[in-house]
């Protein structure tokens, strides 16, 4: 690979990461809840909705699958980047 044609993968390579880091955030974020929901509790105060031990699961569940998505495609794309700088 030349240098200019190694750069332009690199650079795509770290929007494509960026791009998982952001997409992978909710997922975090809805575990993160779940968690919460189970060892704190939700009061009515706090989003009542969450309350409901269903909703909980729900959120771990989406969330454990999102969060296992972006480390996939995360490890992925870093194997793919350690190639291309080798």
């Amino acid at each position: 690979m030349t240098q200019e044609t190694t750069q332009a993968a690199l650079a795509r390579i770290n929007r494509s990461m960026l791009m998982v880091a952001i997409i992978d955030f909710p997922g975090t974020l809805l575990v993160g809840l779940g968690l919460y929901g189970i060892f704190a509790g939700f009061d009515e105060g706090f989003l009542p909705m969450l309350a409901n031990p269903m909703i909980i699961n729900a959120m771990l569940v989406i969330g454990g699958v999102i969060m296992a998505w972006g480390m996939f495609k995360m490890m992925s794309l870093a194997r793919e980047k350690q190639k291309i700088t080798q």
